[in-house]
């Protein structure tokens, strides 16, 4: 969890997106999670994690549906919270159908994955997960992707980085002009991306669809 990452589900709830009870994935790694801001909401909180570890209520494998059903049974949740873990799967996409077979109709899936970060392997670090990516998985599961909430988490609406043919841009690495064409101009006669990006350096996108 990110300070961005912590302001944007505040966002959430602030915005009354959230229902109960919440579920979190991933919640056993050892770092910060959305206990304390789901509970202090007045929700329900629950996590679970492959491995068993202290505040982790389910043992579950996401990347299993049957391992799912047993764990779980007929367990639903107004909330899923898929923060921070899909670029660290084989199969994001099975992953997220599990997740998304357990909110309740009427629920939410809320979802943060990180669009250009630096490599951080626990264990693996396998995918970069952009825009389209979000939009085809909506189109293909019979869900909404909520547009209010579809953000390059900390730097504003995901559809306001358009360009003139239609096309998703990554935000620009400063909001001064002459910051961001020093940066430019920089990366141009050195021939690097060291000293200046044409993007952030660390940027996510969160989503949230409704079910």
């Amino acid at each position: 969890m990110t300070e961005n990452d912590t302001a944007y589900i505040t966002k959430l709830i602030e915005g009354n997106a959230f229902k109960g009870p919440v579920l979190e994935l991933g919640a056993g790694y050892g770092g910060a999670t959305c206990r304390e801001l789901i509970m202090d909401a007045g929700f329900d909180y629950y996590a679970t994690d492959m491995t068993a570890s202290e505040g982790v209520t389910y043992v579950a494998d996401f990347s299993n549906p049957e391992n799912i059903a047993r764990v779980f049974g007929e367990k639903q949740f107004g909330c899923v919270l898929v923060l921070n873990v899909l670029e660290h799967t084989f199969n994001p996409i099975q992953i997220l159908d599990c997740a998304l077979s357990l909110v309740s109709q009427g629920g939410k899936l809320i979802v943060i994955t990180p669009a250009v970060w630096t490599l951080h392997n626990y264990p693996i670090d396998c995918y970069r997960l952009l825009p389209n990516w979000y939009e085809q998985y909506a189109a293909t599961r019979s869900c909404d992707l909520l547009v209010q909430y579809f953000d390059f988490v900390g730097y504003g609406a995901v559809r306001s980085f358009i360009d003139r043919d239609g096309n998703y841009q990554f935000p620009p690495p400063a909001t001064s002009k002459f910051k961001y064409w020093r940066s430019r101009l920089i990366q141009k006669l050195f021939n690097t991306y060291g000293r200046g990006m044409a993007f952030p350096s660390n940027f996510a996108i969160g989503a949230v669809y409704s079910k």
